[in-house]
């Protein structure tokens, strides 16, 4: 009997950008990546999470599919947006199977909009012991409605079953979680900041001892299109190089100061703890010199995502992560 199921499972991360696609199995002790692509997205046709134009998406999607034989399979769709809402509530300490009961008498307490308009799900962080009572402390996420149901809509018209609608900050902390070793080196059994470098926005998600702690988003876009200039780097020789290089680092710079604020509160929430590495994954992951740029800002060490022990997989780990993650279930 085979380990793995043998049904293929398509993971799709949808950003503004690109469409990125993974195909693979997952049990308990592996993964494995049979296939990946990624699928360019014209300027305003997907933004922050939302469907601008549905036909042209479709229609991108449907021929790309087509000609890569992508048909009639279980998809796991991966979003994020600004958008999404992520609230850190406390609540009385109750067995897992209480908490849905629970938040759904409670819901408008913990969320500053009508929860009617959002799709809620919930991930139990620690427990906490407050004036000897024991609490526990949840991340609720809320997506709102019209997004799940448009990228709902828009898998099944492409012919294929969606399963499950994810956000990537659940999908990262899942794929860490799973892992062992990063990169052959660090445990994940410590203190981890998931950096993912996109173009609209970065999402920060820190992990300890392998569950997620914490998730935030710094909304600060990245203007230099690598698709136009070419790889970056921070070494240039020409003055339109220059410029590029200039107008990149002061993207940077903004997004390391909202870094370095989530940080700082990160370690005032949890004074006992301290982040011990930064990983870096994401479209802009690449740029050469940005391990050591953020080592230098943070005073941490920074790594790009490269190898994890037990995902088997020949592709750029860092650019499709959150659709390798959304395959465990």
């Amino acid at each position: 009997m085979s380990l793995f199921n043998a049904k293929k499972t398509i993971s799709i991360e949808f950003c503004s950008d690109e469409v990125r696609v993974v195909e693979g199995r997952y049990n308990k002790k592996n993964i494995v990546v049979n296939k990946c692509f990624t699928i360019p997205v014209p300027e305003g046709v997907y933004e922050d999470g939302i469907i601008k134009d549905m036909d042209s998406f479709f229609q991108l999607l449907q021929n790309e599919f087509s000609l890569r034989n992508i048909s009639r399979c279980d998809v796991y769709g991966v979003i994020n947006s600004s958008n999404i809402i992520i609230r850190e509530i406390r609540i009385p300490k109750v067995d897992v199977k209480q908490i849905a009961s629970i938040l759904n008498y409670q819901l408008d307490e913990y969320l500053p909009v009508n929860p009617e308009g959002y799709v809620v799900q919930f991930i139990p962080l620690d427990v906490v012991n407050e004036e000897g009572i024991e609490k526990l402390n949840v991340m609720l996420i809320g997506v709102p409605r019209f997004m799940v149901e448009a990228h709902l809509n828009l898998l099944q018209n492409l012919g294929l079953k969606p399963v499950v609608l994810d956000y990537a900050g659940n999908a990262i902390s899942k794929l860490i979680s799973h892992s062992d070793s990063i990169n052959g080196i660090y445990n994940n059994d410590i203190t981890i900041a998931c950096v993912d470098l996109e173009q609209e926005s970065t999402a920060l998600n820190i992990t300890d001892k392998g569950m997620i702690s914490m998730s935030r988003v710094v909304n600060v876009e990245i203007n230099v299109s690598s698709n136009e200039y070419g790889p970056e780097s921070f070494d240039y020789s020409d003055d339109q190089d220059a410029a590029v290089a200039t107008a990149l680092k002061s993207d940077l710079t903004a997004i390391l100061n909202g870094i370095d604020m989530v940080f700082r509160y990160y370690s005032s929430r949890e004074a006992h703890k301290d982040i011990e590495l930064v990983l870096i994954y994401g479209s802009y992951s690449d740029i050469d010199g940005i391990e050591d740029l953020m080592s230098s800002y943070l005073d941490k060490p920074c790594v790009r995502l490269n190898v994890l022990d037990k995902v088997k997989f020949y592709g750029d780990l860092a650019r499709y992560a959150n659709a390798v993650g959304a395959l465990i279930r």
